[in-house]
């Protein structure tokens, strides 16, 4: 048989090796005597160890057989560990100073037109609150367009119509989440059972909600529009990875194209940053909250 190509054969993808190097290795490989009947896995293992040899001044070296692969390859780390390490960043984070918090997104939100064509509105927003228990949002540039180009060309279709309806001017309003009545938000545990135990005395005794949608849905805006700590966030990070149907994964990305660690839950997800663990970006299937800033500040609302 001949060796090399087998190396050709078995490690189609290594590179050629230099020419002169290579004989140089057939050489002082295959010039002593040979044992009759060598078995195929035996020459298969001479050739993997001559392109090892070949290729051991140069750019690529192969793994030892046997040993421990040990080679250059990456090892890609479970989901569940990054999101544990962003929440361990996240809640070694002071707790920040100033007068107020301030948190400004990117509101992306889709419909559905009658005549079948989507339409994107995209809202600025600041919202702002004190540690007095005041609150005030701010709502800045709002711009609306057809999703994509057949949707555009949809739209022309049907006359190119108002892409806005109504007195609003497409600044539709949305729901807010109102903190946990219990402490103030900024005392609330920094560890996951303990955070859980303390929001399910508010959980709702009538029957529409499971216990785990509601902590989803309760934790979701806790870390949109409430000001808590970093070690509440992080705490609520491992609180939701515990319940029943939620699942981590990475190399997530929000709207604007933001890569992180991905807490998921049906159609919802919760992403975050995963080198430092701060909010990304909360979103559905319709609509997606991008969070550009959070955090205490001295600044104050504008008028």
């Amino acid at each position: 048989m001949k060796e090399f190509q087998l190396i050709d054969e078995v490690m189609p993808d290594v590179p050629p090796a230099d020419p002169a190097r290579a004989m140089a290795v057939r050489a002082r490989m295959l010039g002593g005597p040979r044992r009759r009947g060598m078995p195929a896995w035996s020459r298969m293992a001479l050739a993997a160890a001559a392109v090892s040899v070949v290729l051991a001044g140069g750019f690529v070296v192969a793994p030892m057989l046997g040993g421990p692969q040990t080679g250059t390859a990456a090892l890609v780390p479970d989901p569940a560990t990054v999101l544990g390490t962003a929440a361990d960043r996240l809640a070694a984070n002071p707790p920040g100073e100033g007068a107020w918090w301030r948190r400004d997104l990117l509101r992306y939100s889709r419909t559905r037109t009658a005549a079948g064509y989507t339409v994107e509105h995209r809202i600025e927003e600041v919202l702002w609150a004190n540690r007095e228990g005041r609150r005030h949002t701010d709502r800045g540039q709002v711009t609306t367009k057809p999703l994509t180009p057949a949707d555009e060309q949809a739209w022309k279709d049907d006359g190119s119509p108002a892409l806005c309806q109504g007195s609003d001017g497409c600044d539709i309003g949305r729901t807010y989440f109102i903190p946990l009545a219990l402490t103030p938000v900024t005392s609330l545990p920094t560890e996951a059972g303990a955070l859980k135990a303390e929001m399910l005395k508010e959980f709702p005794s009538d029957g529409a909600d499971s216990q785990e949608s509601w902590l989803w849905a309760s934790a979701k805006w806790m870390l949109l529009d409430a000001e808590s700590t970093p070690g509440t966030r992080a705490a609520l990070y491992r609180l939701l990875t515990g319940l029943p149907g939620v699942r981590v994964a990475d190399g997530v990305t929000d709207a604007e194209g933001r890569a992180g660690v991905a807490v998921e839950y049906g159609e919802q997800r919760i992403i975050i940053d995963r080198d430092t663990g701060e909010l990304l970006a909360v979103q559905d299937e319709m609509t997606s909250y991008v969070v550009r800033r959070l955090g205490w500040t001295d600044e104050t609302p504008p008028g």
